[in-house]
């Protein structure tokens, strides 16, 4: 209901709101299907960035994972990550941002590990149209990725860019990504730069959801 939910985001963003919350498919539909432009449309004139969670709307998907996993543990990876993943690809490939040049896509709890994977099988398909894919092939897309701090981040770093990446503790309730002490493991991970640092705890998110602060990111303790 697009134009329901435009009425909700002017009603949401006069009260604080900064984000929009969607999922990576709903039905038979992925994040690329022109049907959500309208929403793409009003949040990007609202300033408002799409908040990709790791969810599942398609429902029949969701039950044959379950019947076929028969109670594997890691049934949730293919239910509930691998449809991020799967979305930030196809967007990364759509002409969306030519679309909506200003809007900006942010992929939560799905870790970055996998954005060498995307950015490489990205850049083959982009090499086959006679161009060449750019190292910051996600800054370029507008697109941000929470990472984890158990992510071998100099590596994806590599892919991803310095300015693509920030943090997420998903504090609240208990689960694979849940990390209350993520800013200080940031803080104290080995192998980046503290200027990196900044831009994940600090610069990045706040670039995202067009944050009004100032100042710099919170050091940690020890600091």
């Amino acid at each position: 209901m697009p134009d329901e939910a435009v009425r909700q985001m002017r009603w949401a963003r006069q009260h604080g709101a900064v984000a929009v919350f969607m999922r990576p498919c709903e039905d038979d539909r992925f994040l690329t299907d022109e049907s959500f432009y309208p929403i793409y449309e009003e949040a990007q004139n609202l300033d408002m960035s799409i908040a990709v969670h790791i969810a599942n709307g398609n429902h029949a998907n969701v039950e044959f994972l379950q019947d076929a996993a028969g109670g594997n543990r890691g049934m949730t990876f293919g239910i509930f990550r691998v449809p991020a993943v799967v979305s930030c690809m196809m967007l990364v490939m759509s002409d969306i941002k030519e679309s909506f040049p200003k809007l900006r896509w942010g992929f939560i709890e799905s870790s970055a590990q996998w954005m060498p994977w995307v950015y490489n099988e990205a850049a083959r398909r982009i090499e086959l149209t006679g161009k060449k894919a750019p190292p910051d092939l996600f800054e370029q897309k507008n697109i941000f990725v929470t990472c984890q701090t158990n992510d071998d981040l100099p590596w994806v770093l590599k892919y991803a860019g310095d300015n693509s990446l920030l943090i997420g503790t998903d504090y609240g309730h208990g689960d694979p990504s849940s990390d209350i002490d993520a800013t200080v493991g940031i803080r104290e991970y080995e192998g980046i730069s503290d200027q990196v640092k900044d831009n994940i705890l600090f610069h990045n998110p706040k670039k995202l959801f067009a944050l009004d602060i100032k100042g710099k990111a919170v050091r940690s303790a020890a600091e």
